[in-house]
């Protein structure tokens, strides 16, 4: 019997499991407010983490060796695969970027994660064998549809082979060991920020979390790291499944600009098909 992989994203009472350690090492010139933080252990590997810090201010969590390793979200779930010693830690700045203060928490994972492979888990990394599965951009039209909002894709609907060369031979693959993934780009990806020229990039070998009812109606979440992409470098890299399949994925997330932030209004919903 298949056991399923879940991350609970639960809406409870967040309770400190214990005193964090305040690390100065960090402040630099300027006032920058006071960190705080809350954490939850909701199994032996999984912890809900939360920013009580009060004010207006820039926010980045770092989880060396968590899923995901990074985050700007206010409240957030992480999961640690391997046994071992953790810190986490939250930097905080003033708006405007100045001054820089942290707080760690370090925890311990006493044991390793079962990793049991669900259903889904099975389709999108190729039946969890160790090669895993590649998804890359359908060559129909709407590949690329972006709106406004959730469920309007009016402002654009890529045509039938209306992407560049360049997209159409991405990869984009996941293993289900580690929960691996890797954005195989052949070297070079399409920046909508310099007129969607095509240039050099690398974006190296990361991980993902798959998060089953976390997303918009309850849909599954595929969660990677802040600074990678699946499919275009403006999307989000939270992404709700719209369906999932042995041949076909559809994922919607936000745009954002080159810093990350996501943007106040714009949604993408993009269609990828096994490799």
């Amino acid at each position: 019997m298949k056991h399923r992989f879940y991350i609970l994203l639960a809406l409870i009472t967040v309770i400190t499991a214990c005193e964090p350690v305040r690390d100065d090492e960090y402040n630099l010139n300027g006032e920058a407010p006071k960190p705080s933080i809350e954490v939850t252990a909701i199994d032996g590997n999984t912890f809900i983490v939360k920013d009580n810090t009060p004010g207006s201010f820039q926010r980045l969590w770092s989880f060396p060796g968590g899923l995901p390793a990074n985050s700007t979200a206010a409240v957030d779930t992480i999961f640690y695969p391997k046994k071992g010693s953790y810190t986490m830690s939250l930097f905080v700045s003033q708006s405007d970027g100045s001054g820089t203060t942290s707080i760690s928490k370090k925890i311990e994972i006493n044991e390793n994660a079962a990793q049991g492979c669900s259903d889904k888990l099975s389709l999108l990394t190729g039946e969890c064998f160790p090669q895993g599965r590649c998804w890359t951009f359908t060559r129909e039209a709407g590949a690329v549809k972006v709106g406004p909002t959730y469920d309007d894709y009016s402002w654009y609907t890529a045509p039938a082979g209306g992407l560049q060369d360049a997209q159409y031979d991405d990869g984009f693959c996941f293993k289900f060991d580690d929960f691996v993934y890797q954005n195989k780009n052949n070297g070079a990806s399409v920046n909508p920020w310099d007129g969607y020229k095509v240039q050099p990039l690398d974006p190296g070998i990361a991980t993902f979390l798959f998060s089953e009812g976390t997303g918009t109606g309850g849909r599954d979440q595929i969660i990677i790291p802040d600074d990678q992409f699946m499919g275009v470098m403006d999307a989000d890299n939270i992404m709700d499944v719209v369906q999932l399949t042995e041949t076909k994925l559809v994922v919607r997330m936000r745009l954002r600009a080159a810093n990350g932030v996501p943007a106040a209004e714009g949604w993408f919903e993009l269609t990828f098909v096994r490799q």
